[in-house]
């Protein structure tokens, strides 16, 4: 079995989809024995160098012509015309314009994964067009939704109206696709909103991430120093103000709170002037196995979603945090995946906003029942979360013609 694996965009193994991405990678190469890897020419040079399961092969990410280069500088409105109607920007047209010469090329693939990086699916996209043999098998993983006018409030952006091709195209290469996975059951009912998908060709399948075995665990004890602990990009959404507010005003000198992590740039003028005493807010990102290092260190995980009604999105942060095994302090809609998957019955989680709760559950920190209880739910959820978990449900599709 020859597996090609088209991965939107790798880089430096910084971004969350990128480690989602490269997690399953790494996870399946354990059991495929020959993978080859297309993705853009702006990989790291040290990852393809530890790379010695097959062959990786490149498509540039600067990829305009010359007469795009001069429609985009000199004729705006021509751009924008033919984003509309072609459903890409330029880049993206070329990116799979390139793909798909790749593919046609080279035709010895007889199982292909699709891997996206955000917004723009250009794996996915580029098999929509191509005439397979009938032995190939397609598999497509959809990480977020697509176009940006179908992104749930208050991510949603675009023009429904002018995104429509883009919806057009992402519904053809469903068509194509032979699984669809997603890592989310709250992600796979919001597609169905805008895409029509045959169910019998749908797993769920949560991201895989570097499994981590939790080494430097520091005990909830009280003689000793609570640390709560946040890694990860806050975006405009995800604005903890209510929970700084009530941790600065209702919180013991020996509880710490820590950010690390990238800070939009409104929530940073917020946020920035609880950065004293035992609240401690590091503006940048951190290398990924640093940030595990941090987790590992603390006593609680602090999770933030947006305020929103819904969310159907499950972020690779969350499988981290429970593969770590600590307590998780959870701020998410309601209506969310996580929300889901903790159940009801979870003592440290409610939405962003809730001032009452959060001093709740700040209160309970040292609260042994409420801890043993989240231990208890996080525990039964590790086995979901496994790379064994995960690999076996992806050898089982792949094993299928």
């Amino acid at each position: 079995m020859k597996t090609l694996i088209i991965v939107e965009e790798l880089g430096d193994i910084s971004v969350s989809a990128a480690i989602a991405n490269w997690s399953l990678i790494t996870l399946l190469s354990k059991e495929l024995k020959e993978l080859d890897i297309l993705t853009l020419d702006n990989t790291s040079k040290s990852l393809i160098d530890s790379w010695d399961k097959g062959r990786f092969f490149f498509h540039k990410k600067n990829n305009l012509t010359p007469l795009q280069k001069r429609i985009r500088k000199n004729f705006t409105f021509l751009q924008t015309v033919f984003q509309i109607l072609s459903g890409n920007s330029f880049e993206q047209y070329n990116r799979i314009k390139n793909i798909r010469f790749f593919l046609n090329n080279n035709t010895q693939y007889n199982k292909i994964l699709l891997l996206s990086g955000g917004l723009g699916f250009a794996p996915h996209q580029s098999v929509s067009k191509i005439k397979f043999k009938k032995n190939v098998q397609i598999l497509g993983v959809f990480h977020d939704p697509y176009p940006s006018s179908s992104y749930p409030e208050p991510y949603k952006g675009g023009n429904y109206f002018h995104e429509y091709f883009k919806r057009r195209n992402l519904q053809q290469a469903i068509c194509k696709i032979n699984h669809l996975i997603f890592p989310s059951k709250k992600l796979y009912e919001w597609y169905l909103k805008d895409y029509k998908i045959n169910s019998a060709n749908i797993s769920i399948i949560p991201h895989a991430v570097k499994f981590n075995s939790g080494v430097n665990i520091k005990r909830v004890d009280a003689k000793n120093e609570i640390i709560i602990t946040h890694t990860g990009t806050l975006l405009k959404p995800r604005n903890p103000l209510t929970f700084l507010k009530v941790f600065y005003r209702v919180c013991d000198p020996k509880t710490a709170l820590r950010f690390y992590g990238p800070i939009h740039k409104d929530v940073n003028i917020e946020i920035k002037d609880f950065n004293k005493k035992n609240i401690q807010i590091v503006n940048k990102r951190i290398p990924y196995n640093e940030a595990l290092d941090k987790l590992n260190e603390s006593s609680f995980l602090l999770l933030v979603e947006s305020g929103a009604e819904f969310s159907p999105f499950l972020p690779t942060k969350f499988v981290d945090y429970i593969n770590i095994g600590k307590p998780i302090i959870v701020l998410t809609p309601e209506k969310s995946e996580i929300s889901r998957l903790l159940g009801e019955d979870y003592p440290f989680k409610t939405t962003l906003n809730n001032e009452k709760e959060i001093e709740k559950i700040i209160a309970n920190l040292e609260n042994d029942e409420l801890i043993k209880l989240s231990l208890k739910i996080i525990n039964e959820l590790k086995e979901y979360f496994s790379e064994e978990y995960i690999l076996k449900k992806y050898l089982k599709i792949l094993s299928t013609d």
